[in-house]
């Protein structure tokens, strides 16, 4: 690698945007780019690729095709170039398998000779003199690298969030839905789990243990469901909510004050947060199927109810306290095994500290994103994943990726290398 060289764009983080960017840039041989990841290889959510895991977006909204469905990026090519284009477009299924979207990710990385792991970004300043960044990386094998970049991306992605009395918690049984596959073998030893959240990831879990509890030699007694959620609901996948998730929506929001913002997001659970209809469908028919059966499987789905407590006796005994928000009051459960499926945050890396000062902050200590996505008066640095409270609920969703990084790139060229579709909402907002 040529350390000496200004890159014209480094990229801090090589998750699916980032990736889906790298992949965009890979079109413009003039353009100089290099991005770097921590871990030692690509691998997108390991804890939660059970097999039968899907995608909450469309195969379509992959990591290039709504900027450039000509890319040879695209998961049609990656369909075609496996053998399984055919066996793909017969079984009329709109949304792959994690497994499979890890599997196309993996595949991209693989051509792409840009990108390197096992570097931890330790630091960032800005070169006054060579007017760039340098970017200070601790390598794998313990050396420290300097390199340089015009640009910044930045996409180190979002960390596990837990309850404050829970992240205190030192328990081998308590841990987040992220690391569910990775604990999943302590199971057999444990009569009564509990799990905590309302998202995809609570019900991909609970309906695992469901299955897995069919097996004659699980010693499980009892799955217990706990939601802050009125009932457990579906992600709203209606035509005209799908058009909230379109530049049109996102030009409509980002000129919003934030105050309004607020309001809105506060609101729109369902567009984001909720389960795919055919898990909750699965779910409801294998409890169903239970109870026909009269499975010896105690199952309590408890709604309206809000996480409050964890207390752990000795190591071993685990006591949540909730409190039921409709009913007003608290209840105590034990819990041999307590999963909390209570999603994820964005965090402000350290390695900006040396370069905080040329970024945009809002008052609450988050980006202060521009519609382009830079995140300081140079559109110089750029953000991935943590324009939430700037371009509204679409910030994570893997199908608007693309888009994000047209965008960027259509920034750092000066001009409109990638063209975006106006006016494709039947709705006006």
């Amino acid at each position: 690698m040529n350390k000496q060289m200004i890159h014209d764009l480094v990229g801090i983080g090589i998750g699916p945007f980032n990736l889906g960017l790298a992949a965009l840039a890979k079109n413009f041989p003039n353009l100089n780019t290099k991005f770097f990841d921590r871990n030692a290889s690509f691998n997108w959510h390991p804890g939660l690729l059970m097999p039968e895991t899907r995608l909450q977006v469309p195969f379509f909204a992959d990591l290039v095709t709504p900027a450039d469905p000509t890319s040879r990026f695209t998961y049609m090519n990656f369909l075609k170039t496996k053998g399984r284009f055919f066996r793909f477009g017969i079984q009329e299924n709109n949304f792959i398998t994690r497994f499979e979207y890890n599997e196309y990710c993996q595949w991209v990385i693989s051509q792409l000779p840009n990108l390197h792991f096992g570097f931890t970004c330790e630091a960032i300043h800005f070169n006054s003199q060579k007017d760039c960044y340098d970017l200070y990386f601790r390598g794998a094998d313990g050396h420290s690298y300097l390199f340089h970049g015009k640009k910044i991306v930045i996409g180190v992605g979002t960390v596990p969030s837990m309850p404050e009395c829970v992240a205190d918690c030192d328990h081998d049984l308590v841990f987040h839905s992220s690391n569910y596959l990775f604990k999943k073998e302590m199971l057999s030893g444990q009569k009564h789990i509990l799990i905590v959240g309302s998202g995809q990831s609570a019900a991909e879990i609970f309906y695992d243990l469901l299955q897995h509890t069919s097996n004659s030699s699980s010693v499980i007694e009892s799955i217990s469901w706990f939601t802050r959620a009125e009932y457990i609901f579906p992600m709203d996948g209606s035509k005209f909510a799908f058009e909230l998730t379109s530049p049109d929506y996102i030009d409509y929001f980002y000129n919003l004050p934030d105050t309004i913002k607020q309001k809105l997001q506060s609101a729109q659970n369902r567009l984001y947060k909720g389960v795919n209809k055919e898990l909750i469908d699965a779910i409801y028919q294998r409890l169903y199927l239970n109870a026909l059966h009269d499975s010896r499987l105690k199952v309590n789905i408890q709604t309206n109810t809000e996480f409050d407590q964890i207390r752990v006796e000795n190591q071993s005994k685990i006591n949540l306290l909730f409190y039921h928000l409709t009913k007003e009051q608290f209840c105590e459960y034990p819990a041999d095994m307590a999963i909390f499926a209570t999603g994820y945050k964005n965090v402000i890396p350290e390695f900006l500290n040396p370069v905080r000062a040329l970024i945009q902050w809002k008052e609450d200590g988050n980006y202060d994103a521009n519609k382009n996505y830079s995140v300081d008066a140079n559109d110089s640095v750029f953000v991935q994943n943590a324009d939430l409270q700037s371009h509204g609920f679409n910030s994570a969703d893997l199908g608007m990726g693309p888009l994000r990084n047209a965008a960027i790139l259509n920034t750092i060229f000066g001009n409109e290398q990638f063209t975006f579709e106006k006016n494709v909402t039947f709705q006006h907002f």
